[in-house]
């Protein structure tokens, strides 16, 4: 029985390529969150100009539940460096709205979110300087 091969997301050089921009860019955010302190993060969806009290909260949590489900799926169906990537840029995505939470933990869930985002960043460059080979020969036991 042949194993199903995972979903690769980053095959060619121009997608490698745009993953490692956008990484980059959003790991330099990163870094000036940590350094600069001063502003804080709000709702996943800032919807207070709609929504007030518990229902803001409802689509907050529901759309959480969607990242979580989302982060899931990605995760699973990618395989070697562009999980590592995967990970980095879902550790950040579902640990920044903690900060709403507890406020206490925020410099704590920065730097976690700053080192994911690090990790993401380096396994992206390795995929686009190794790029991995794309639909290789498969064998079949009968």
């Amino acid at each position: 029985m042949a194993q199903p091969q995972p979903t690769r997301l980053l095959t060619t050089r121009l997608r490698t390529g745009v993953a490692v921009g956008l990484t980059a860019f959003v790991f330099a955010l990163s870094v000036r969150d940590v350094v600069h302190l001063r502003h804080a993060r709000g709702w996943l969806l800032p919807l207070d100009f709609v929504l007030h009290g518990w229902p803001l909260v409802a689509a907050n949590v529901v759309f959480y539940g969607y990242l979580c489900w989302l982060a899931f799926w990605f995760i699973r169906g990618t395989h070697g460096r562009e999980r590592v990537a995967m990970v980095g840029w879902f550790a950040t995505v579902l640990l920044s709205p903690l900060e709403t939470l507890q406020h206490g933990w925020a410099v704590e869930i920065r730097y976690i979110c700053t080192f994911g985002l690090a990790v993401a960043l380096l396994a992206a460059v390795s995929l686009l300087l190794h790029p991995t080979v794309v639909g290789g020969p498969t064998t079949r036991s009968a």
